[in-house]
């Protein structure tokens, strides 16, 4: 079990900084951050400075949007009443580096599982491009560590994948592209049951009432309602939950069927707004269709464009 306080003691002013995408697992690695700052001592609380830094990939789907922009909201009156080493901060894309240009622009195919192009250029480069441009806080080369809500729990591919830049007898791990910053991976060994039972308990460190309960019943029906109806919160293992439940961009084309989307839509949720879903549902799935017609693809060409097939 990662223990975040000796963490937070032993790592001096090294910056943490949270990846915060709205969904259950980050939710849960900044709440954890959160009750580990307020359980420590205010002059040991100030050694550092820590980030809660959410990147908006511009095609995210309406309603996890403006779920996460609620939460950034009270999150930000949060540190702010509670005087907080937290800053908050909203990343986007480069202009030459969002969807459309990428798609459009450059003549991309729209993502699949091995070309996903989108992940890189829209979630990643943002929260790099921001440790970079602040040679002040982080250093350069960038000192700094990442609180990430990767979890061995959610499927054999993460497993390797956390398993490939483990470092043995320590807390803090390697990271994929910055090879001077670290990796801290707080709720590694939760279950999806332990992410729930966490987000909407009742109770806070120190005696008091969980500040985000509401706003996390909230993301519960978000998950809900992206899986059929199915509740994220079940201690009957041989019943099904929506652990499997994914969404976030709109456009994305990486599995056939986005059911999420979809679900939502069927859900008759009034704050979803299905009038205008609807729509980016259906592009959404043009968008796929498209891609996979042969003649719209050139052939005997790989996609950086090198000839692959040749003329006798």
């Amino acid at each position: 079990v990662v223990d975040l306080k000796t963490l937070y003691r032993e790592t001096g002013d090294i910056p943490w900084v949270v990846g915060l995408s709205g969904g259950k697992d980050s939710t849960a690695v900044t709440m954890h951050m959160l009750e580990t700052l307020e359980s420590l001592p205010p002059p040991i609380r100030r050694r550092k400075k820590c980030f809660v830094t959410c990147v908006n990939t511009l095609v995210e789907a309406p309603p996890v949007i403006d779920h996460v922009h609620n939460f950034i909201s009270e999150l930000r009156n949060y540190v702010r009443d509670r005087d907080l080493p937290v800053e908050v901060v909203e990343l986007s894309p480069e202009v030459d580096q969002t969807f459309w240009v990428n798609l459009i622009g450059r003549g991309y195919p729209t993502p699949v599982r091995e070309f996903r192009w989108c992940t890189d250029r829209m979630k990643i480069r943002p929260q790099q491009r921001f440790v970079q441009e602040n040679v002040d806080v982080f250093g350069d080369p960038p000192i700094v560590h990442f609180l990430l809500g990767t979890r061995y729990d959610e499927s054999v591919s993460r497993q390797r994948t956390m398993e490939a830049h483990t470092r043995r007898g320590t807390d803090i791990h390697g990271h994929g592209t910055m090879p001077t910053a670290g990796v801290i991976r707080p709720i590694e060994t939760w279950t999806t049951e332990d992410v729930w039972d966490y987000l909407i308990k009742p109770d806070w460190t120190g005696g008091g009432e969980n500040p985000f309960y509401e706003i996390n019943q909230n993301l519960a029906i978000l998950y809900k309602d992206a899986a059929s109806g199915e509740c994220p919160v079940i201690h009957d293992p041989s019943k099904q939950t929506c652990a499997g439940s994914r969404f976030g961009c709109w456009t994305c084309t990486v599995v056939e069927v986005d059911s999420s989307l979809r679900e939502m839509i069927g859900s008759g949720r009034e704050g979803y707004d299905a009038e205008n879903l609807i729509p980016l549902a259906d592009f959404r799935d043009q968008l796929r269709d498209e891609r996979n017609k042969p003649e719209n693809r050139v052939h005997g060409r790989n996609r950086r464009g090198r000839v692959l097939v040749k003329r006798d």
